[in-house]
């Protein structure tokens, strides 16, 4: 059988957000314009790449280089479950980095967070800012696990169910549209649930070890979605709180505001990329 992507219903919603179709805005002269970083957009848990489409297609428009990283254990990356860990979802994300000649803008989603976080801090030099989407965004010695535990906002505790000999959690199937895209379109909602698929049990329960030298050191912004029913927003603010960012951009959004609301995090990242 053929895996459907979020693509189609995805660039659906991403029109639907604007109210209108596309118009190219008008434009600063190339020569007044700072170029913009390359922007790595990375997924997050229990998802692919596919669901970026939307928020890609935006930041194209806008003159943006985009390249969207794909971790080991998807059908379209695939490993095994025993051979992902969390070092492997580092290296995946550092081999995008590493591609590129000049600092880039490193952008998380949801656990993607905690890999954007390792990157930081084992090439902080080519990092210009990283972006956390809804994100875990850790201290030194937490993990996903230590961290979601504390959410008494998410739903996500209760849906999950863990499969030991698999080596892989899954969100129960009834629950993914109301927990990842409770503000989506829905024909976009409907879609989410066959699109989720199993996550390797390792990014869930391994610690980071992060300095303030290194990750430390890294511009950070946050962009905190305000509806999410998966990281809650109060866990959002404590994250901030123990981490301070340079800035945090507020969305009115779910879980998925790559797909609920492309054309406005586009722009924050947009932003970050030409700073």
């Amino acid at each position: 059988m053929i895996r459907r992507s979020f693509i189609t219903l995805a660039a659906v919603a991403a029109l639907a957000a604007c109210g209108m179709p596309h118009q190219k805005a008008a434009e600063t002269p190339a020569a007044a314009a700072p170029a913009p970083a390359t922007v790595i957009l990375v997924h997050g848990a229990f998802v692919d790449g596919s669901g970026w489409a939307p928020t890609k297609a935006e930041l194209e428009r806008l003159g943006d280089k985009v390249v969207v990283v794909e971790m080991p254990g998807r059908p379209t990356n695939p490993k095994p479950a025993a051979e992902v860990s969390l070092d492997a979802y580092r290296d995946a994300v550092l081999a995008a980095v590493n591609a590129e000649t000049a600092p880039v803008v490193l952008v998380g989603h949801s656990a993607g967070g905690i890999s954007i976080s390792n990157v930081a801090e084992a090439v902080p030099e080519k990092i210009k800012t990283l972006v956390y989407v809804a994100a875990y965004l850790p201290q030194s010695g937490q993990s996903l696990q230590t961290l979601s535990s504390t959410d008494a906002e998410s739903a996500l505790g209760k849906a999950l169910k863990i499969d030991a000999a698999g080596g892989v959690g899954e969100v129960d199937m009834a629950q993914r549209a109301a927990i990842f895209c409770n503000d989506c379109a829905p024909e976009v909602a409907a879609a989410i649930p066959a699109q989720m698929v199993p996550e390797p049990l390792a990014l869930l329960g391994s610690p980071v070890t992060l300095t303030p030298e290194k990750f430390g050191a890294v511009d950070k912004i946050y962009v905190r979605t305000a509806q999410d029913r998966a990281v809650g927003p109060a866990l959002q603010d404590r994250m901030v709180a123990a981490t301070p960012v340079r800035e945090v951009i507020r969305l009115d959004a779910g879980h998925l505001p790559m797909l609920s609301k492309p054309v406005e995090l586009a722009a924050a990242i947009d932003a970050a990329a030409r700073r």
